[in-house]
């Protein structure tokens, strides 16, 4: 049967009542699609979003749960971390170009991430009052035609598109979505002017569903590349794995650690991997070389795991890179190179390489790898004292030092909880507490726009919403998040997360930036850090109380872990809960060191 003569979608009487119009077959595709929030802000020109989610729930059709979210900026940072957790598309609808621009960095992150978004926004009408359904009929609406919408943010995704009245709107909902959706995914835009939303439908209008359209599965790594890998991984003396973003498939978790244990090869977090890539209780966890010490390294979807020339391996050392974009398409400058590239999917190059490396396996072998595995056990040991040590010290400092905080704040996860880690400068800190064993207990937002981590905590929340989920903020990226309009939908939604806030009143780009930037600069010699530092700052606490939350401010060293521990209850009793930490000033921090 051809597919236009299919009837796909899910309710037969769906396309053949008077009344329904374009939007009503958008709705119905993305939940089709594997949509089940549409993340949304108002705007005038969107009103029918509104009406076809009332109308589907009103007649039984399939369409997302509208979510109310007050600022596009923490709309589109919701929609990524609904998408991170639930491995499933997630949809946005702002306000025409405004609106779009008001995405901001979250479009940045959207596209590094990388997410599978469908970021949408209505245009203003262009529709000569009166002429047509939808057509212009307030002031505004003559500001709000841009030249190309889509040219706002087209780089930042795979695909684009300006509905149009020929269209079928179920289908290029559809295939925005399986674009996004196939590897590397990413988001896609789609515009929506009112006139042609508002379009009655032609009758039953089929289109076909993501599902019967198809997204391509993940790529295997050709076998001889994986017995090649596999050797060198065998014969080397100092071998090591650098993932970055390969734990955005949870699935690759497992066979990653089946190839790190065959042959004791220590997996490092090498440049502040987004994803639990590899357990980090595992006992080969960052216990071994660096990059530039490694004479094998294995790099599994990371896009910069050293910063040449300094870092850059050693002469000689063989590098085998693995992605499923195995030519970084998505940064224009990429000046890396490798001895064996292979796009293919992370999970598949790993279990491709350990199935090649057990066939080839000698006594020998086997006794030079359970020595080396010993040695990084022993490693695992050292570091865990170590980093024991130092929070107790950290403990024991006046003023309240942030390795403290957030020991005490990794102290008190489970194992199922979700950890999101915005806190910038003081992420490090996190790094050796957060003891994350699960695949999807971990992110970082795999950007650089700030403020990812409020509205995508609101989203992870929404996502899972049987787990704690947790976010370690510094207090600007939490700023830049509109933290107004996350806590407010996390208290409207019953989506109750807990907020760190290390509050050091600074940037440290405007702060221990200018001064590596400037060291005997005037602005350092004469303690002048304007532009750097919001001193004395907003009050967070209060902030979270005025949208319905929970809030505390801590100075000493004993009031973290309580203040801690009574703003988690107050998340597993639905408040959305924010504690923040006062610590000294990134200056102040560095003088004390």
């Amino acid at each position: 049967m051809a597919i236009q003569d299919r009837p796909v979608v899910a309710d037969p009487r769906w396309g053949e009542h008077p009344g329904e119009e374009y939007i009503d077959a958008i709705v119905t595709a993305m939940a089709l699609g594997g949509i089940d929030h549409l993340f949304f802000t108002s705007g005038s020109e969107i009103a029918f979003f509104q009406e076809a989610i009332a109308r589907a729930d009103a007649r039984g059709w399939p369409a997302p749960r509208l979510i109310t979210v007050t600022h596009e900026g923490a709309t589109l940072h919701a929609a990524l971390g609904s998408t991170m957790v639930s491995g499933k598309p997630t949809a946005t609808a702002g306000h025409v170009d405004v609106g779009t621009i008001n995405y901001g960095g979250a479009v940045h992150n959207a596209w590094r991430g990388p997410y599978p978004v469908l970021i949408t926004a209505g245009t203003g009408p262009r529709g000569y009052p009166g002429s047509m359904i939808g057509a212009r009929d307030a002031s505004v609406q003559w500001v709000q035609e841009p030249r190309d919408q889509g040219e706002i943010l087209r780089q930042y995704t795979k695909m684009d598109h300006r509905l149009e009245h020929q269209d079928n709107p179920g289908l290029m909902v559809s295939r925005l979505l399986q674009v996004a959706m196939t590897e590397p995914k990413g988001p896609v835009y789609l515009a929506l002017p009112r006139e042609t939303a508002m379009l009655p439908l032609p009758g039953r209008s089929a289109f076909p569903t993501v599902p019967e359209m198809g997204v391509p599965g993940p790529s295997w790594p050709d076998p001889e590349d994986a017995k090649r890998v596999a050797r060198w991984l065998i014969d080397a003396d100092n071998p090591g794995i650098y993932p970055g973003k390969s734990g955005r498939n949870p699935g690759s978790v497992a066979q990653l650690v089946r190839l790190a244990e065959l042959l004791a090869i220590p997996v490092m977090s090498a440049g502040r991997p987004d994803r639990l890539n590899f357990p980090t209780t595992h006992p080969l966890s960052d216990t071994g070389p660096e990059p530039h010490e490694a004479d094998v390294l294995l790099v599994l979807e990371n896009p910069i795991p050293f910063i040449p020339p300094r870092r850059s391996p050693r002469a000689g050392a063989k590098i085998a890179w693995a992605d499923v974009d195995g030519v970084q398409s998505r940064y224009k400058t990429m000046e890396f190179s490798a001895d064996v590239w292979m796009t293919a999917d992370s999970g598949a190059v790993a279990q491709a390489i350990a199935d090649a490396a057990e066939g080839m396996l000698t006594q020998s072998d086997l006794s030079r790898i359970a020595a080396r595995r010993a040695r990084l056990e022993e490693r695992k040991q050292v570091l865990a004292a170590e980093a024991e040590r130092d929070a107790i010290a950290a403990g024991k400092r006046t003023p309240l030092h942030p390795r403290w905080v957030a020991y005490q704040l990794c102290r008190l996860l489970d194992e199922r909880a979700i950890l999101l880690d915005d806190a910038v400068s003081n992420g490090a800190y996190l790094d050796p507490y957060h003891w994350r064993s699960q695949p999807g207990t971990f992110f970082s937002s795999g950007g650089s726009g700030g403020g990812w981590g409020m509205g995508a905590a609101f989203g992870a929340k929404l996502a899972a919403p049987d787990r704690d989920v947790v976010l370690a903020s510094g207090d600007g990226f939490f700023m830049f998040g509109e933290p107004l309009a996350a806590l407010w939908s996390a208290a409207h939604y019953q989506a109750p997360f807990l907020t760190l806030v290390f509050n050091n009143r600074a940037y440290s780009t405007g702060t221990t930036g200018l001064r590596r930037l400037y060291p005997e600069g005037v602005a350092v010699e004469a303690g002048n850090y304007a532009g750097g530092t919001f001193d004395p700052p907003p009050d967070f606490a209060k902030l979270a109380e005025a949208a319905g939350g929970y809030g505390e401010l801590v100075r000493e060293a004993d009031q973290a872990e309580p203040a801690l521990r009574r703003a988690l209850e107050q998340t597993r009793n639905g408040t959305p809960a924010v504690v923040a930490a006062w610590l000294p000033t990134p200056i102040e921090e560095q003088d004390l060191r």
